[in-house]
């Protein structure tokens, strides 16, 4: 779901302009495989089936597109410059020809290995080679030789290419690709640049050649091109994302996000004229909600800066319904250049997205596929914990429930170890709001390490819990959650008073955690790494190696620099609105709730003596939310919902200030 929503991040940020216009220094070679391969000889080399060696083959796509495969049919095509056609390689398609029941009845099954071969070039007259490409590519796993797919590497990407300098008497071989790890895709604009200086430069008789070698998905191939020169090439290092994937409204609102670029002159020389560098967010229809434009005065060959933008404190972002995507991008640019760059534009500009979603705190878009378990390297396994950091900004109005939390894992499959039958512990601790430190600067911050060990990181964790926890559950996998890709959801008990609801109070930390113990800690507790942390956001503990929590990645052990964290936790926290009634009821008169019962819409009437941010829940009785209007500074105003979407029956409707709670039970008849 999350590289669906990266491809059509892609595609808007194209239609909006971010990526720079591409004229600018001509190549000495170029291919666009506009109308056809262009003189590149496609070889197939080899398929699971050996029968069917000889159709795993390179094709070329008229659309640009990811070919016939059932797992990939109407994937976003390549985002090249030149668009049109492209190479493709099909491995999804080969092996299951557009049937998903299909596997392996294809008609070149994988892992297919095939090769595809430019023709002769000439750099006989050139001191520099840059070769440089387009390309989209998705990875499953790469051919290991041994036929049982339970031994598949998928480690070693699938894609590589070749450079030959004697005709294709020898090759030397060039990964890429190294950093996509299983069901995870590059975005379809992805540039790759490799200075071949060393074996182009000076020689007449060069050849390149791409390599699939490899089972599913795909990998696409367009605008390959040769440089002798780099140009001015400006590249976005690193960049600060929203603190959670997910937020719901009221807690967006009025929490400062901190915006930060680093960016590096990869070019070929000194850049001294101004560099400026911008910031927006835009709804999913492209809106601009806000921007923030920042310049350096020059920046050296090779050198990084970091602009650190002025904290964006989100007002309410406009929302229709429950869920609303939205997109954090960032561009960097020479000042008054309008030629762009040409070598690898798409590192000018990097982008992700974050939703909106009714009392949904989750850090990250879910799991990578991606794990730790409590493996020692020795062959045993220790118990272990993950969790994560959430913050529950002070300006929220309503002390709120946790529904649930949800976290993804999976079994490590050691001697066929099931998931079904072990069990694993979830807490939730309530900690001080300054209890993890929320620096004024993330991408180059020295933090006071030994201070954030004192008040959080280098705790027992029986300690942590028995000093703050408040809501404790246990989650029972079954033969069912062997077979299941869905999150896992464990309800919480109130650990002081297990007849009272577990509540979350404005202005404090939460730390979600889930612990693997006794026979569960074989299972892998599932992490990201597609969408990047630089705040303390995820921790981890294992008895053997740390006494007490540490945070994975973001800070760094060789100093007290925070870096970027690298895997954080698929943990994430569903609330719910309080059913209780109103411990501080606000004046009769400013609030009026009608029609009751009421068919088509419900009215809320404020009528406030000074401006007041206010919000608006409606739930239904077990306290799910079904929604939440946030309003700044509101007086004298009438709000109306359209309830015609839900079943008949009784809701809650409940307005909330900082100076109290309105509640008023309905009934909706349709």
């Amino acid at each position: 779901m999350y590289q669906s929503y990266l491809q059509k991040l892609t595609t808007l940020i194209l239609i909006v302009g971010l990526a720079q216009s591409l004229v600018a220094q001509e190549p000495i070679y170029s291919y666009s495989f506009t109308d056809s391969l262009e003189g590149w000889t496609p070889e197939a080399i080899s398929s699971s089936n050996p029968d069917s060696s000889g159709n795993a083959l390179w094709v070329w796509t008229p659309n640009g597109n990811a070919g016939s495969g059932a797992f990939n049919n109407g994937a976003t095509p390549i985002g090249s410059a030149s668009g049109g056609g492209a190479l493709l390689f099909d491995s999804d398609g080969l092996d299951n020809g557009g049937d998903q029941e299909g596997f392996g009845l294809g008609p070149a099954p994988s892992p297919q290995k095939g090769e595809i071969t430019s023709p002769v070039l000439d750099f006989s007259s050139e001191t520099r080679v840059l070769l440089s490409f387009y390309q989209y590519y998705r990875y499953f796993a790469k051919d290991d030789g041994d036929p049982d797919p339970s031994t598949a590497d998928f480690n070693t990407p699938a894609s590589s290419f070749e450079i030959s300098n004697d005709g294709g008497a020898t090759w030397i071989s060039f990964e890429v690709n190294q950093d996509i790890g299983p069901n995870e895709a590059t975005r379809a604009t992805d540039i790759i640049v490799e200075d071949i200086s060393d074996i182009a430069a000076g020689q007449s008789e060069v050849m390149l050649k791409f390599v699939w070698d490899g089972e599913y998905y795909f990998w696409l191939i367009d605008d390959v091109q040769f440089f002798n020169e780099r140009g001015v090439d400006l590249k976005i290092e690193a960049f600060t994302n929203i603190n959670n994937f997910e937020t719901p409204d009221f807690m967006l609102a009025n929490d400062t996000a901190d915006l930060e670029i680093a960016i590096v002159n990869v070019g070929d020389a000194d850049v001294t004229d101004s560099v400026m560098v911008w910031t927006r967010v835009l709804d999913n229809d492209l809106n601009l909600l806000y921007s923030d434009t920042g310049y350096f005065e020059g920046i050296g060959h090779l050198d990084t800066l970091i602009y650190d933008f002025e904290n964006w404190t989100p007002d309410l972002l406009p929302q229709n319904g429950p869920t609303q995507n939205y997109i954090l991008a960032y561009n960097v640019r020479v000042k008054g250049d309008t030629m762009g760059e040409v070598v690898k534009p798409d590192d000018n500009v990097d982008f992700n997205g974050f939703i909106v979603r009714d009392f949904s705190a989750r850090k990250v878009p879910g799991g990578d596929g991606i794990g730790f378990s409590g493996a020692t390297g020795t062959g045993e396994f220790e118990d272990f914990a993950w969790g994560n950091v959430f913050v529950l900004p002070p300006n929220v109005t309503e002390s709120l429930e946790v529904a649930r939390v949800t976290f993804d894992c999976f079994t490590t499959d050691i001697d066929n170890d099931p998931l079904a039958g072990k069990n694993v512990l979830v807490y939730l601790a309530e900690l001080p709001y300054d209890s993890v430190p929320r620096p004024d600067t993330l991408l180059n911050e020295v933090v006071d390490r030994a201070d954030i060990n004192d008040r959080l990181l280098e705790r027992n964790i029986d300690d942590l819990l028995a000093d703050g926890v408040i809501g404790i559950g246990s989650y029972q996998f079954t033969q069912e959650d062997d077979e299941s890709s869905d999150p896992f959801s464990v309800e919480l008990t109130n650990f002081i008073n297990d007849e009272e609801p577990v509540t979350l109070t404005p202005g404090n930390q939460y730390f979600a955690i889930v612990h693997y113990q006794g026979t569960a800690n074989t299972i892998a507790q599932e992490v990201n790494q597609s969408y990047p942390m630089f705040q303390v956001s995820s921790m981890s503990y294992y008895v053997s190696r740390i006494d007490g929590f540490f945070a994975i990645g973001s800070i760094n052990g060789a100093g007290d620099t925070l870096s970027y964290a690298e895997n954080v936790a698929s943990i994430a926290l569903e609330l719910q609105l309080s059913t209780a009634v109103d411990e501080n009821p606000l004046p009769e008169q400013s609030v009026r709730v009608f029609p009751n019962p009421a068919s088509d819409y419900v009215r809320v009437d404020v009528n406030f003596e000074n401006p007041t941010d206010a919000t608006v829940f409606i739930a239904d009785l077990n306290g799910r939310i079904l929604v939440s209007d946030t309003r700044k500074g509101i007086q004298s105003q009438q709000l109306t919902y359209d309830m015609t979407g839900y079943p008949s029956g009784s809701y809650i409707v409940r307005l909330s200030t900082k100076e109290g709670t309105k509640t008023e039970q309905i009934v909706v008849t349709h």
